[in-house]
């Protein structure tokens, strides 16, 4: 099903640039899941994925109206220099988990991905999307805010011969929404704003710091549950780029 479809793309797309996590590598939710048992907590992948949906809120609302918060956008998965919940945290504490309880299972999920990325399931048919999307002649890359291992992960995975370069926050130095670090990407790439697009799941990193660069974006919305604008296209699988561009 396309979300979001009656909003449409401008014609003339030469590049797609895309997000990592939860685009091209997703959680490991059955594997969270089985952090979070070994914490005293039983719940079901599907009800994580679904938790995430409040997180991805809380870090919209974090970034709004159009600050960069400090330290990073990447610190906020896990911890908030000011104490506020962070993505994380409000995706336990959305699962039910008790308050007193939220922080272990927080610090174990976190030691978790230090020692192997959380994000790092492909879903089926990924690398046929991006290969037709070569085929039709697409110039494709990757902005990721990450921790300096994503173009290794997506080397790992199969996919990162699709792309013609990766932009990971950690080794560049800025991260989205920042939209320094689209610019770079639309440089390299050789293309003006116009003829590209980004791909992410986050409505105040991706999309909105794609349209401050004058790109144009599409929101990953796998559910079809994401409370934010319904101002641009929504996609639930990656296979529903083939409609679009």
């Amino acid at each position: 099903m396309l979300g979001g479809a009656a909003v449409r793309l401008a014609a003339g797309k030469r590049a797609v640039i895309f997000d990592v996590g939860n685009t091209l590598l997703h959680v490991d939710y059955a594997h969270v899941a089985g952090v979070l048992r070994t914490q005293g907590h039983a719940v079901e992948p599907e009800a994580i994925r679904a938790a995430e949906y409040a997180a991805k809120a809380a870090l919209d609302r974090a970034l709004a109206p159009d600050v960069v918060p400090e330290p990073s956008v990447q610190a906020m998965l896990w911890r908030q220099p000011d104490g506020r919940p962070s993505y994380f945290a409000t995706m336990i504490a959305t699962l039910g988990v008790p308050t007193a309880a939220v922080l272990p299972a927080l610090a174990a999920l976190e030691a978790d991905n230090r020692a192997r990325s959380l994000w790092r399931v492909v879903e089926p048919g990924t690398a046929d999307v991006l290969a037709e999307l070569r085929r039709r002649g697409l110039g494709l890359a990757v902005i990721s805010n990450s921790d300096g291992r994503i173009e290794a992960d997506l080397d790992a995975s199969g996919l990162g011969v699709h792309f013609a370069f990766v932009l990971d926050s950690a080794v560049v130095g800025v991260e989205k929404p920042d939209v320094r670090i689209f610019e770079m990407a639309l440089a390299r790439l050789a293309v003006p704003p116009a003829a590209a697009v980004y791909v992410g799941d986050v409505y105040g990193i991706d999309v909105l710091g794609a349209r401050r660069a004058g790109i144009e974006a599409i929101l990953v919305d796998p559910l079809d549950r994401y409370q934010c604008p319904r101002d641009c296209p929504r996609v639930t699988m990656l296979s529903e780029l083939l409609d679009l561009l």
